[in-house]
């Protein structure tokens, strides 16, 4: 399986990147993950609109499904176990999540209530994925 992360808005995540390139190394140890940040809308588009087959597209934003952790690592292994092939994170940019990419969404996923910043956002996003892996790999990273 790849993980790949599609981020809208800025391309720099600041004070958060260290902990984005962190968290997202730990991934690449097992699983194949692209991090591509700074997206424009129209570049957003285009890319979703060549997604390969066999993808599962997951939005995060406000009103998606929330998850405890474990819940998301049993999410995540059920997609694992049908066999799908990429699983494509996609956070909007400042203008926020446009519709037409929530209808084509496979899955919309809300990380809080609450509002956070887009650099925080990713940050807590791919720390939330290796951790939901941790908990499937019975790693002691989730106690």
């Amino acid at each position: 399986m790849k993980f790949l992360f599609l981020f809208g808005g800025r391309k720099k995540a600041d004070f958060f990147q260290k902990g984005i390139d962190e968290y997202v190394g730990r991934i690449r140890k097992v699983f194949a993950v692209e991090l591509h940040p700074g997206k424009k809308d129209e570049e957003i588009s285009r890319f979703l609109a060549n997604l390969p087959r066999g993808s599962h597209l997951i939005g995060l934003a406000e009103g998606g499904k929330e998850f405890t952790s474990v819940a998301f690592a049993g999410f995540l292994k059920k997609l694992m176990e049908r066999g799908t092939k990429e699983v494509v994170f996609l956070i909007g940019g400042a203008d926020g999540f446009n519709p037409v990419w929530r209808e084509r969404c496979d899955t919309m996923f809300s990380l809080s209530p609450l509002t956070f910043s887009h650099q925080l956002s990713r940050l807590v996003l791919v720390e939330q994925v290796y951790r939901a892996l941790s908990i499937i790999h019975n790693r002691p990273y989730h106690r």
